[in-house]
């Protein structure tokens, strides 16, 4: 049986070229490496994300020194029915501490409430309610950052004869010092 002559066999390129097949892989290796160092080295800080506010501002009370007893922020929304109509209500009522803020919940005959906690941004706490996008009734609850962005935190709804909260988005603020 006669041999391909065409066919060139592994082992006799590597007799006749050994330090090619040597320089290839070594060649083939550095770039993986290089592409796996430039990838863990690769920066991952992401400070102007639209989630991320950073700023330097005074600091602010934890506790007011007079609370408004009325209603900060109040929504209202009419629910029809065949026989009634009802009232959704969600009002914002200051604390005593500055960055909390009570939810007074509304609807038939419940009446509950829950709170609100706003991040010290180093101003005076703003907060609104706004109404929800699809579930009727509905609210979303939250506060305006330093720009007078509204940012949300809490969907209130009823769906089912059940009030429900949900918490749409936790905030924090951390305070960096440099030396």
């Amino acid at each position: 049986m006669k041999k391909n002559e065409n066919c060139i066999k592994f082992e006799e390129v590597a007799e006749k070229q050994p330090l090619f097949i040597f320089y290839t892989m070594k060649s083939f290796y550095s770039i993986l490496l290089f592409i796996v160092l430039f990838a863990c080295n690769a920066s991952t800080n992401n400070s102007n994300t639209k989630d991320s506010i950073l700023h330097n501002y005074k600091d602010i009370s934890l506790e007011r020194s007079t609370i408004n007893p009325n209603a900060v922020k109040t929504y209202r929304e009419a629910v029809k029915s065949y026989e009634t109509t009802d009232e959704f209500k969600v009002s914002l009522y200051e604390t005593k501490q500055t960055f909390h803020y009570l939810i007074k919940i509304q609807y038939k005959e419940l009446n509950e409430e829950d709170t609100l906690k706003v991040p010290d941004f180093g101003i005076e706490p703003a907060v609104n309610i706004v109404k929800g996008d699809s579930i009727r009734p509905s609210c979303i609850v939250g506060f305006l950052d330093e720009k007078k962005q509204f940012r949300e935190s809490k969907l209130i709804y009823f769906n089912q004869n059940k009030l429900k909260i949900h918490v749409l988005k936790h905030y924090a603020v951390a305070t960096y010092q440099t030396k």
